[in-house]
């Protein structure tokens, strides 16, 4: 039981993410899963500042690269997602996720030439309740809340889906389980799974649904140094994102929508009350609808304060 406080002490804020809780051509759904670092097991919260980093620089066309016209040519998209996580008691939690989101893109124009622009704002915040009440291990749990309208959409010269928010409120529905192999406790696993869709759309767009989800496993090496605990892990991380609806250019909404999978390498390590995690995200598997911008590798970092 000190072994799993040590290790798992907060919620996939993000519905199970934020890098999230991004709008973006394509991508970006895979941040809305969060890391086995994220759920709860135990009463008690967690602060958190999370740092994700995104490059979307390569033409795609269903399941390879494309040599069709896309006129983006480059979106790069940082996030610095404040949150924070408490929980009640065994039962029952809730939480707070809100991202800064700074987006860099890079457009063909109509001579043929490029144009950078660049924007920086609050991005679309997430509430969750929790309820982790199915066992007595707490080993089993869903979320439910929304995401709100809080991010900017009327930046100019970037198309409706690159804006950092989406101007709609969704409904978030999650679910988690995890556990260890062997009497030691020392291998243990986890998955985790969201599905998000809007139900107020805003200015007649409606972004895609959402499904993420991840399933992952660790080994805790003990203390290490100055760390009382060292744990390695692999995830598998996927993505399935539906078209959007509401654009006046048919082509747009074509050019929406994707099935994406990643493979995540990462590590924690805990230093008294304090954790940090760190991982890579890979892709292994995309299938895009029309033209659209694949991103290469994900990073994300997370530094976390228990209470």
């Amino acid at each position: 039981m000190k072994l799993k406080k040590v290790f798992l002490t907060a919620i996939t804020f993000l519905s199970l993410s934020s890098a999230e809780a991004l709008a973006c051509a394509c991508g970006c759904g895979v941040l809305n899963v969060a890391t086995s670092s994220l759920i709860p097991n135990c009463e008690g919260g967690i602060a958190f500042l999370q740092y994700d980093n995104m490059s979307q620089s390569r033409n795609w066309s269903k399941e390879k690269q494309s040599s069709g016209h896309n006129h983006d040519k480059k979106i790069t998209t940082e996030t610095v997602t404040a949150g924070a996580q408490y929980m009640f008691n065994r039962d029952f939690g809730a939480a707070i996720r809100v991202p800064y989101v700074t987006r860099y893109v890079q457009n063909e124009t109509h001579h043929d030439g490029t144009i950078n622009t660049r924007h920086s704002d609050i991005g679309d915040i997430r509430v969750n309740g929790i309820y982790s009440g199915f066992f007595d291990d707490m080993s089993t749990g869903i979320t439910f809340g929304l995401k709100l309208p809080t991010g900017q959409t009327n930046a100019k010269t970037i198309e409706r889906n690159q804006q950092i928010g989406t101007g709609s409120t969704n409904s978030i529905l999650g679910f988690y389980h995890m556990g260890t192999f062997g009497k030691d406790s020392k291998l243990g696993y986890f998955t985790q799974a969201s599905w998000e869709r809007a139900f107020i759309r805003h200015q007649g767009y409606t972004p895609g649904y959402e499904i993420s989800g991840a399933v992952g496993s660790y080994y805790d090496l003990g203390k290490v140094g100055i760390a009382k605990r060292v744990a390695p892990m692999i995830q598998v991380l996927g993505t399935k994102k539906g078209q959007d609806s509401g654009w006046a250019n048919a082509d747009h909404n074509a050019s929406t929508g994707y099935s994406m999978a990643f493979f995540a390498p990462g590590v924690e390590v805990t230093i008294d009350q304090f954790k940090l995690y760190a991982d890579v995200e890979f892709p292994i598997y995309r299938n895009v609808n029309g033209n659209q911008l694949v991103p290469q590798n994900l990073y994300k970092v997370i530094l976390g304060y228990t209470f």
